[in-house]
Parts: structure tokens; C-alpha cells; sequence
């Protein structure tokens, strides 16, 4: 049930042509993480694509073979780590905001997005790393450059008046959707459900041409503005959600948050003016259905088109049915699903798809180069980055899962109760975390060789896992055994991909990992225990107690605070080195090498 944040290719196709008719076929898929894909509004955030083995901003100046696959991986991943960063923190504001409007509020707003983003992530969304980057990559040179313009604003007005089509016919066929995934609701949530519907499609106009010119400045290397434009869907609807509360709902003050909606998508298009003009990327009225990069984009695009429809059009919405038909009240298990799943997106979209983003292109340069070895290194490298960081994130958030929620989330008309359910939301989800990072990591090594054919085609077979677990748990163990699915069907994905990438490629000679593993898993069981001991005795004392905000602060606070330091110490007496490689990477980005 959830959303989620994404990954990313690059190199022309040349010399990556003959590698995919070599390997496989080309294009790549939706990563199932918790539900839908981005969050609403959200795209991924940028990673300078590698020409030649390094980033053009570097060759003038770095030696060759001076960095190492893991340094390269490193700073790259703590770049968008620190570029996802902001994006993440206006995104929890709004998901706190929408929750303290209480369950009968968000979930109809929640029910209305997530079908909205599927629609939105099928259509174009999905496509921008593993269709239009890739082929805007070879238009680049300035004597293509007028090509270039052509081909995005083609797209820009196609997919304008093809957004336009689907929200004004959504408009229309809305009741009979709604009547679906709000089947749970009582009459007066699946009404507003309805009516949030019918307005926040429209945001569809904005956010498809947004997708393209995002996609169009990543390839430019313009990534300032688009970082901070991602930030601006969060700002409008929290800026309606205050407005509507001043206007009141006398005034129809409620539909305040859905004509946010609509204020953050132009807000994304405003912030990215700046990177236009200084691309020189003119608008153009154009529709050159002909020229050569569309049929490219669509040959890249249609199995992932397919996955997405299956996966983020279908099962998001039967997922959304399913848990308005669980036990207890529908709109407030919706609302819980969602808010664990917000709280997820921190260590996904700061560690895993940041890693996704960083290691993709040089995996890219390394394919298409034939180096077999520094590309398996280059794999094993980040995926043991990836475990370093989420195999504890996911030990903390299960354990200090409800003084998380109730700091978080227990505000306004989010009661504890609803606290409550999030925070078993949040339990079932975290298991998967050390299997997204190494899933999407492994989904990079498959798109750099241009082969999409196999993730689309286990994301199919996953579904099964989560089948297995919602259909006979949604009615009687209820909202926790849809997160559940949601976990197995994505852990199932990471496993399966592992599997198939011996059988075509060989081994990744796993068992190098072992020593670096057993010490992960043993400074994160040291960090689990200090942190269950020290939210058990603190929760005694007055100033921690978990029925105030101020109680839950200070556990999360010192709990967490203590058993991180007792982690990260843990990891230097056992000398782990990855921790070196992100402390220096992660110190160079801040000015301090």
C-alpha cells in the first residue's frame, strides 16, 4: 500500500545496444517498494551520469584510476543522500499535516492520491530514468541541441493533452473507481473520496510535462532546481490544508488539501523556469510524432509500461480496496498503511534509491566496457553499503516503533489509537528494508545491461507472495497482513533477482560479504538490545512518558540516540570498512576533505 521513491540509467545506446542484444533486452521496471512508487509528486532526485568511467565534471581533473568503485559509490550516494534530504523532510511534514486532519479527512485524501500517482507513474513518471534520460542522452551535444528541443517538447505537448484525456475522463468514470478502492468507507468518506478524486487528477496536467523537463535537465546536468522542485508538491498541499482550515468548513474549507494538490504541481513547474532559461530550452509548439527518439522512448518504455499498469494501476488500488475492507475502520487502516509507509521512505530514499542513483551509471560505463570483475565489485560494493545502513534502520524502527509514531503523528485529530495502528503498520514494513536496498541495487546491475525483461517478469511472479499473504489475512488478521504482504512480495523480488543473476552471470561471490555481514548483524543486535532496554526503563520516569509528545521526543531521542553511537562504535572496533568510505564521502560533501 505505499509509495515510494526510484532509480535511474544513463550512456547512449551504441555501444549498449550491442551489449543488450548480446545479454538481454532493454528497459527496466517499476521498483514495488511499498505500494505505489514515488511519493506524490515526487521524482527522483539527480545523479551526475558517468561518461567514461567518471563524471565529466571530474575527468578534467582527477587522475585516472584514481577512484575506486567504492569511493565513486560512496559520493555519489552521499550526494543524493543529501539531496533527498529535503525533499524527505517537507514530505513528512505533509503526511503529519494530513494525519492531524484525523482518518476522515486523510483517508479519502490518501485513497484519492495513491490511485492518482498510479496513474501518474504509469503513464509518464516511470518512464524518466529508464526511458527519457537514456534517450535525451543522445541529443546532448550542441549540434544536436535543436533535435533535443524538439524531441522534449514533443513529448511536453503530448503528453499535456494526453494527461488532460485522463483526468477529464477520470472525472467522469470516478464514481464507479471510488465505489472500488473505498469500498470499506462510510458514505460520507466515500463521498469525499469521490470529490478529492475528481479534483486532484487534475494535478495530471501539470505533473506529466513536469516529468518530461525533469527528465530533460537531469540529462542537461541541471540538478539544482529540480531538487528543490520536488520539495514544492509537499508545500502546496500543506499551504492548502492551512487554508482550508482558515476558510473552515462551512466554507468547503475541506477540499482545501486537494486544490493543494493542484498548487504543488504548478509550484514544480515554476521551480524548474530557472534551469530552463539557462539551458536555453525555449518552448516549442511541436508535434513531431516522427522523429527518431520516440519510437526509442517507447521500445524502452512499453514492458515497463506493462509492469506498471499490473502492478501500480491494478494491485495499488486493489491493495487500497482490500484495506478499506479490513476490520476496525477502513479509512483509519488506509491512513496507518500510508503514514508507515512515509516513515520508510526516509531510509529508502536516502540509502537505497540514493545508492540505485549513484552506482547505475558507472555499472553502465562497466557493462558496456565488458569489465566483468569491477562490475561485480562495483555491485558488491554498494549492496554491502546498502546493508550497513538499513539493517539497523530497520532493527530501530521496529523497536522504537511507537514512540516514532506518536511523536510523529499523535496530533491534532490523530488519536492513539490511530498512532497504534501506524506503528504496527510500520513493524510488518521494516522487515523489508535490507531487501530493497540489495533488490534495487541488483535492478541497477539489470538495467545496466539493458535488461529489463527479467525484474518485469519477477515483479509479475511476486505478486503471488503477496496474494498468498492479503487474500486469506485481510479479513481476519486484517491491516497488518497487508503490510505484511507488501514485505514478502518485495523481499521475494530482491531474492528471486539474486537467484536468476547467478544462473545468467555467475556468482557475486557472496561469500566475501559473509565477515562483513556477521559484523553488521552483530553491532545491530548490540544497538537492538540498548535500545529496547533503554525505552523499557525510561518510560517509568516522568519526562518519559509515552503518553506525552515530550515523553515519546526523549525516547526516541535518547533511545535512538544511544543505540546509534553504540552501532556506529560497534562498526569501527570491528573495523568495517564501508563505515570509512561513507564518513569520507559524506565529510568531502561537506567541504571538510
Amino acid at each position: 500500500m505505499a509509495d515510494y521513491e526510484t532509480h535511474h540509467p544513463a550512456q547512449a545506446e551504441g555501444a549498449a545496444e550491442e551489449l543488450s542484444t548480446r545479454e538481454h533486452s532493454s528497459g527496466p521496471l517499476p521498483l514495488i517498494t511499498v505500494g505505489t512508487t514515488a511519493a506524490e509528486g515526487e521524482l527522483p532526485l539527480p545523479v551526475e551520469i558517468e561518461e567514461k568511467g567518471e563524471t565529466r565534471a571530474e575527468s578534467a581533473s582527477a587522475p585516472a584510476g584514481s577512484a575506486s568503485p567504492h569511493g565513486q559509490v560512496a559520493r555519489g550516494a552521499s550526494l543524493v543522500m543529501l539531496g533527498n534530504l529535503g525533499s524527505s523532510i517537507m514530505g513528512m511534514v505533509r503526511q503529519i499535516v494530513i494525519a492531524a486532519l484525523g482518518k476522515s479527512v486523510a483517508g479519502p485524501f490518501l485513497a484519492a492520491s495513491v490511485s492518482m500517482q498510479a496513474f501518474y507513474d504509469f503513464v509518464i513518471n516511470g518512464s524518466v530514468d529508464k526511458a527519457l534520460i537514456p534517450t535525451f542522452s543522445d541529443y546532448v551535444a550542441p549540434e544536436k541541441r535543436q533535435e533535443f528541443r524538439q524531441l522534449v517538447f514533443t513529448l511536453v505537448n503530448v503528453v499535456t493533452l494526453l494527461m488532460l484525456l485522463i483526468a477529464t475522463g477520470y472525472a467522469l468514470l470516478a464514481p464507479f473507481f471510488v465505489n472500488f478502492i473505498a469500498q470499506g468507507y462510510t458514505g460520507a468518506e466515500k463521498t469525499l473520496t469521490l470529490h478529492y478524486s475528481q479534483i486532484i487528477f487534475f494535478s495530471l496536467v501539470g505533473l506529466g510535462p513536469f516529468s518530461v523537463l525533469l527528465a530533460a535537465l537531469y540529462t542537461l546536468r541541471e540538478f539544482g532546481w529540480p531538487a528543490f522542485a520536488t520539495a514544492a508538491f509537499h508545500i502546496g498541499i500543506i499551504i492548502g490544508v492551512i487554508v482550508g482550515a482558515l476558510v473552515g468548513e462551512q466554507h468547503f474549507g475541506q477540499y482545501g488539501i486537494a486544490c493543494g494538490v493542484l498548487v504543488g504541481a504548478v509550484g514544480e513547474i515554476l521551480l524548474l523556469l530557472p534551469g530552463i532559461r539557462r539551458q536555453k530550452l525555449g518552448y516549442l509548439f511541436t508535434f513531431q510524432l516522427r522523429h527518431p527518439g520516440i519510437p526509442r522512448i517507447l521500445k524502452l518504455y512499453a514492458p515497463v509500461a506493462v509492469s506498471y499498469f499490473v502492478l501500480n494501476v491494478l494491485l495499488a488500488n486493489f491493495d487500497l480496496h482490500l484495506a478499506s475492507l479490513t476490520p476496525g475502520d477502513g479509512a483509519a487502516n488506509v491512513t496507518a498503511l500510508q503514514n508507515a509507509t512515509r516513515l520508510l521512505q526516509f531510509p529508502i530514499g536516502l540509502v537505497a534509491s540514493a545508492l540505485a542513483f549513484s552506482i547505475l551509471p558507472l555499472l553502465s560505463v562497466q557493462a558496456n566496457a565488458g569489465e566483468e570483475e569491477q562490475f561485480k565489485e562495483t555491485l558488491m560494493a554498494g549492496i554491502r553499503l546498502g546493508l550497513l545502513v538499513m539493517i539497523p534502520a530497520a532493527l530501530g524502527l521496529i523497536i522504537l516503533r511507537q514512540p516514532i509514531c506518536d511523536l510523529i503523528y499523535r496530533h491534532g485529530r490523530y488519536t492513539q489509537h490511530d498512532t497504534i495502528l501506524a506503528a504496527t503498520a510500520l513493524q510488518n514494513y521494516a522487515y523489508q528494508l535490507p531487501f530493497v536496498a540489495v533488490d534495487q541495487l541488483l535492478m541497477a546491475a539489470f538495467f545496466a545491461r539493458k535488461n529489463t525483461i527479467v525484474p518485469v517478469a519477477v515483479g509479475f511472479i511476486t505478486i503471488l507472495g503477496y496474494l498468498a499473504v492479503a487474500l486469506p489475512g485481510y479479513s481476519t488478521i486484517g491491516m497488518p497482513a497487508l503490510a505484511l504482504a507488501n514485505t514478502v512480495q518485495n523481499s521475494s523480488h530482491a531474492l528471486i533477482l539474486l537467484l536468476i543473476w547467478r544462473v545468467q552471470h555467475g556468482s557475486l561471490r557472496l561469500r566475501k560479504t559473509l565477515p562483513a555481514l556477521g559484523k553488521i548483524l552483530l553491532a545491530a543486535a548490540a544497538m537492538g538490545v540498548i535500545a529496547w532496554v533503554l525505552q523499557m526503563s525510561l518510560r517509568h520516569l516522568p519526562f518519559f512518558s509515552p503518553a506525552t509528545t515530550l515523553g515519546a521526543l526523549l525516547t526516541v531521542v535518547v533511545a535512538g540516540g544511544v543505540a546509534a553511537a553504540v552501532y556506529f562504535a560497534c562498526i569501527l572496533v570491528l573495523r568495517v570498512e564501508e563505515i570509512h568510505l561513507l564518513t569520507r564521502a559524506v565529510m568531502a560533501k561537506l567541504g571538510r576533505k
